[in-house]
Order: structure tokens, then sequence, then C-alpha cells
């Protein structure tokens, strides 16, 4: 069993892979189609999952209290794979440096002009489910637009075919 600082390395490891996926489907979607509202809306939502994650990387960090802006009106598609990177070696960085005592803290941030601490713990769960709820509303759109998608569900990324006439009966 996976202590909770090791699961928090395990369940990223899975977020980049599913990040990378994600950005290659929105990659598929035909150029034709790239103009269409909807490409743009899955850009800023793409965008807006590696501010969220940085922002609160900065702020855990305690390089500052204040939660940065994390929708762009308009962010850049073929930046994203630059911002999703910086993002990733971050996380990766102060993830492999996190012990269990780490995950266990608080932090306080400030957001709205109001002040919050919280355990290290919730956010990190937090920001795993954000990341899968508007990875999840990528596909669609990247569905709708014509692209190519993929499962990224967590459970398919270490689940293994069984071959045919292995298991019970």
């Amino acid at each position: 069993m996976r202590t909770g600082a090791e699961m928090f390395r395990h369940a990223f490891a899975h977020e980049i892979v599913a990040n990378h996926q994600m950005l290659t489907m929105l990659s598929s979607v035909p150029v034709e189609n790239q103009a269409d509202p909807r490409f743009a809306r899955a850009v800023r939502i793409a965008h807006h999952m590696a501010a969220c994650r940085q922002g609160f990387l900065v702020v855990i960090q305690g390089k500052t209290t204040a939660l940065p802006e994390s929708f762009a009106e308009d962010p850049i598609f073929e930046q994203l794979v630059e911002q999703f990177s910086e993002m990733e070696s971050g996380w990766q960085e102060f993830l492999d440096g996190a012990d269990d005592a780490k995950v266990d803290g608080r932090f306080v941030f400030s957001d709205n002009g109001e002040n919050w601490s919280l355990s290290l713990e919730a956010q990190l769960f937090q920001l795993i489910g954000h990341a899968a709820y508007h990875r999840g509303q990528v596909v669609l759109l990247v569905d709708q637009l014509g692209g190519k998608t993929f499962d990224t569900d967590y459970i398919n990324w270490f689940t293994e075919k069984v071959p045919d006439g292995w298991g019970p009966g």
C-alpha cells in the first residue's frame, strides 16, 4: 500500500500521461474545425487546468499567498505543450521531495480578498479531481469537433488485458 506522498506521486504520474493524451486529442482536431468556438473553449479549459495547478504550486511552495488568475481569455493552443511541461516539471520536483509529513501539512492562500487555510492533502485530491473533470470536458469538445479521443480514466492507465482463455471458469 502506498503512503500519502507515494500515492500523490503515483496519481500525478497518471495525470501527466492523461494530460499528454488530452494535448494529443486537441492536436487531432481537424484544422478546419479549429476556428470553431468549441475549440477555443477546449483550449481555455486545458490552459485553466495547467494554470490552476501551477498557481497552487507557487502558493504551496510559499512563493506567494495569492492565487494567480487561472482563466485566460484567449490562450494560444500552440503554447499549451510548453505550459503543461513547465507545470509538470515543477510539480514533479515538488512531489519527489515531499514526504508524508509534508502532505499532512497545511498552507495558507488568499483568493478573492479572503484568506484560507487548507490541508495539502485536501488540495492534492482536489487538483486530481479538477484535472479529471476538465479533461472530460475537453474529450467531449474534441469528439464534437471530429478529433480523435482517448479514455484518460485512471483505471485504464494500469489495467492489463487478460489473454483469452485465462481466468475463472
